[in-house]
């Protein structure tokens, strides 16, 4: 720059030599080279030098060093674009000098990359290729969307998921022609149409049912029943790897099984025993010489006294009909309706014992009648608080109900 410089300050002083013998006109000219020099002088010194603003599109996109930078911008803009007619979309640019430092001109590249950004016809667009043949055409943004639907569309919710393509499906991006994209519904329906492998780990929470045991006790008579240990059902957390193909399930793996809260068991306790009487008692009710209430193969024993619900007697089970017999000579004190236990007999024998027959079809005897041991009293039946045809049968000693298993030797 330094023999720039001094070259023209020699022009300069050879210059205002010349002038000192020059006409007016001569002068004039002299004076504008002079200025022309000035300008250079200048430009040369501060880095400066003569570009061009290039005005696109009604605004000034780049600042390039020549016209030719510019064409050789737009064939590397022809380069880039997928797609025929890349000249025809791009417009004819205005360009306006300008004096600028060389750092802030454009290279090619820039200016290609503006010259895209500011045509509409030209767009940042993906190509889709499945198993290595172009399928769809669309912008980044909307083709990225409806794979990322497509992908995620047989996950789980609250699932682990991840999804892929049965295939090789790869998308390129690039500039494409506004013209060559495909419609939305076109490439939904050709991004819709392919497979998807979802694998996923699924953790649930399965309940687990609690077991029944029963425990006997001949501490209680047949018939009785009680909960003694409340059940309550467990949880396990059961994680399992499931395959899926477009959501139907194509393998599934369990990888762990892990009690959560382990169930209770319920404890049922049984009754064995026919009768609870003391071996003092069993002698004392035979000694009583009763026989049994119904005729012998025609029955069964339904429920026993006590039972775990404060049954007072004992239920026989016997076809409608059936004899009901006196289990001992005595007076009948009672022979009627008696609330829920229908038709009742009330028998009255020695020593201070009754015996009651209740529940029955039909009346035999009437109130004062002197009945015999196997005299029929009446008939079985279900009448009142009943569930079927049976005789419900006690024993009263005393005013007060004993079990009547041992009377009858049902002990």
């Amino acid at each position: 720059m330094g023999d720039v410089i001094t070259l023209i300050i020699d022009c300069i002083k050879s210059t205002a030599s010349t002038i000192k013998n020059s006409s007016n006109k001569a002068k004039q000219g002299i004076f504008a080279g002079v200025a022309v020099l000035a300008i250079l002088a200048s430009l040369s010194f501060t880095g400066a030098r003569i570009a061009y603003k290039v005005n696109y599109s009604g605004h000034t996109i780049a600042t390039v060093s020549s016209k030719k930078q510019f064409n050789e911008a737009l064939q590397l803009v022809v380069s880039m674009v997928n797609g025929k007619g890349v000249e025809t979309v791009v417009e004819e640019p205005e360009f306006n000098t300008t004096v600028v430092l060389s750092e802030n001109i454009n290279n090619t590249t820039e200016v290609a990359d503006a010259i895209i950004d500011n045509t509409d016809a030209i767009v940042r667009a993906s190509t889709l290729y499945v198993d290595g043949n172009a399928v769809a055409r669309a912008e980044k943004r909307m083709l990225d969307s409806i794979i990322n639907n497509r992908l995620n569309s047989f996950n789980v919710e609250n699932q682990q998921c991840t999804s892929r393509f049965v295939g090789e499906v790869l998308c390129e991006d690039g500039y494409l022609m506004a013209t060559n994209l495909d419609s939305k519904s076109d490439v939904e329906a050709v991004v819709n149409s392919l497979a998807v492998i979802t694998e996923m780990r699924q953790v649930t929470d399965v309940m687990v049912p609690y077991k029944s045991t029963v425990q006997k006790t001949n501490e209680q008579i047949v018939g009785y029943s009680a909960v003694t240990v409340t059940g309550v059902s467990g949880v396990n957390r059961v994680t399992q790897d499931i395959v899926m193909v477009n959501g139907e399930v194509q393998s599934c793996v369990e990888v762990s099984n892990e009690v959560v809260v382990a169930p209770v068991n319920e404890v049922i306790v049984k009754g064995t025993a026919k009768t609870l009487a003391s071996a003092k008692q069993k002698q004392a009710a035979h000694s009583a010489g009763f026989i049994f209430p119904v005729p012998a193969g025609s029955w069964k024993v339904s429920s026993y006294y006590g039972d775990g619900r404060n049954h007072k007697g004992i239920d026989i089970c016997a076809k409608s009909g059936t004899s009901i017999y006196a289990v001992a000579d005595g007076t009948v004190v009672y022979s009627g309706w008696k609330g829920d236990y229908g038709y009742c007999v009330i028998i009255e024998h020695e020593g201070g014992m009754r015996t009651l027959y209740a529940h029955a079809k039909q009346l035999c005897c009437n109130v004062g009648d002197i009945v015999s041991q196997g005299e029929i009293i009446a008939l079985v039946g279900t009448t009142g608080q009943s569930t079927g045809n049976h005789v419900h049968f006690e024993v009263i000693a005393n005013g007060r109900n004993v079990d009547p298993a041992p009377y009858i030797n049902l002990d």
